[in-house]
């Protein structure tokens, strides 16, 4: 879907200042129309073009009648997207339009900024297309099904598809299990390798390490051969039928197959890791929220597995409630990061907030991988409203851009 920004111009304004501001926004991968080409080379081209994302552009002040007259003429679908800069009495002209739409009840919303950075959010919006394309064209991998003790953390399948259009496909976990006695093939070695010669210390039998690395490599072949875009494993029935953890395998997934993977069959989860990583193209932590400390505003997140390359360091060792196979005791850097949840029965519902890791734990009553977080967020969130349990942990500070994201796509 497009972004197309529709110019309006006063037939008094000097030719050199909207030639200025016609340069600018041509310098987007936006669609720029006039009122003219809209109806002639828009419409003619794409019958959907009214239900894109359409944004009239006021450039300056005298066009309020020529605006509505267009949204009358093209049947844009509301609401009515106004988007006006600090010149040219463009704020006076949206305002005065804005509020007429309003008395005929129907919704309309003015974007004001500098020029400068209108084309900027333009060329963001843009960026948020491809991002949708890419879900679009997206196919995400259930092996088993969810644990049973994601009791909140159901979704309706199809009306995640209509909203978001990603495909999910359904495998047995079978389809993991009947290739644990296979030999470790020659291709993953490296991969073992790596995930060796990086760590801090080795706390598992060979064995164990072993039999992981061929649980990974049939999960990076299902991947592969299917061409998935991210995958989530019911990783507690894989250990009790094979004694094999897939912390691994979902470890290894994210850091060197470039796929999401998520753990317990967690869907909403797992949809939030690829969506965060098409956003920040960044690897996320899924982790339980193990702690809340209301009066220092700090959570505790852990789970056993991580991405191995967001990590500073990391040691091998086993499974935390079983204890055995093989899990990550992986330890961050002290840097800002962003919380992320998406929920509902169609994901869009969602929640955010950025923070900082103050520290790295090494509490044996919890999963392996322990950080201690302070956010931004109250985190009374956690205890009174949050989004299940399941979290997000992405490197960097990204509040505002999937903030906007969500403005986006919900046209607000």
């Amino acid at each position: 879907m497009a972004v197309n920004i529709i110019t309006f111009f006063s037939s008094v304004s000097p030719q050199e200042r909207i030639s200025e501001i016609n340069g600018k926004l041509n310098a987007t991968k936006a669609r720029i129309f006039t009122t003219n080409s809209f109806f002639k080379d828009g419409v003619k081209a794409d019958k959907t073009i009214r239900d894109q994302h359409n944004y009239l552009f006021i450039g300056t002040g005298g066009t309020e009648a020529e605006v509505v007259q267009f949204i009358t003429k093209s049947k844009i679908t509301p609401p009515i997207l106004l988007l006006s800069h600090e010149g040219s009495n463009s704020l006076p002209a949206a305002m005065e339009i804005r509020s007429y739409l309003q008395k005929q009840d129907i919704p309309a919303r003015i974007i004001h900024d500098s020029l400068e950075n209108l084309t900027s959010r333009i060329q963001e919006w843009e960026k948020f297309t491809e991002v949708i394309a890419r879900i679009q064209d997206s196919r995400i991998g259930i092996v088993g099904k969810a644990s049973s003790w994601l009791m909140a953390s159901d979704i309706n399948r199809s009306a995640v598809s209509k909203k978001w259009g990603v495909e999910f496909r359904n495998y047995s976990m079978n389809t993991i299990i009947e290739r644990k006695d296979d030999d470790l093939w020659e291709e993953f070695r490296p991969n073992l390798e790596q995930f060796l010669s990086n760590a801090t210390s080795i706390e598992c039998s060979n064995a164990d390490i072993r039999q992981a690395a061929i649980i990974a490599q049939a999960v990076a072949a299902l991947v592969r051969n299917h061409d998935l875009d991210a995958v989530t494993i019911e990783c507690f029935k894989l250990l009790e039928d094979t004694e094999v953890s897939g912390c691994f395998a979902t470890s290894h997934i994210n850091t060197l197959e470039g796929v999401v993977a998520g753990c317990e069959g967690d869907l909403p989860t797992t949809f939030t890791m690829l969506l965060a990583k098409y956003l920040t193209n960044q690897p996320a932590f899924m982790a339980n929220v193990v702690d809340v400390n209301v009066d220092n505003n700090s959570v505790v997140f852990a789970h056993c597995t991580v991405p191995t390359s967001i990590l500073e360091s990391y040691d091998i060792t086993s499974h935390y409630e079983s204890g055995r196979s093989v899990a990550i005791r992986g330890r961050f850097p002290f840097r800002d990061i962003t919380v992320f949840k998406m929920f509902g029965e169609d994901l869009t519902s969602f929640w955010v907030s950025e923070g900082v890791i103050t520290k790295n734990l090494s509490n044996e009553e919890q999963c392996r991988t322990q950080i201690r977080t302070t956010i931004t967020d109250p985190v009374s969130y956690f205890l009174s409203s949050s989004l299940a349990n399941h979290h997000v942990i992405i490197p960097g500070k990204h509040k505002r851009l999937i903030i906007d994201f969500f403005n986006f796509i919900q046209r607000q």
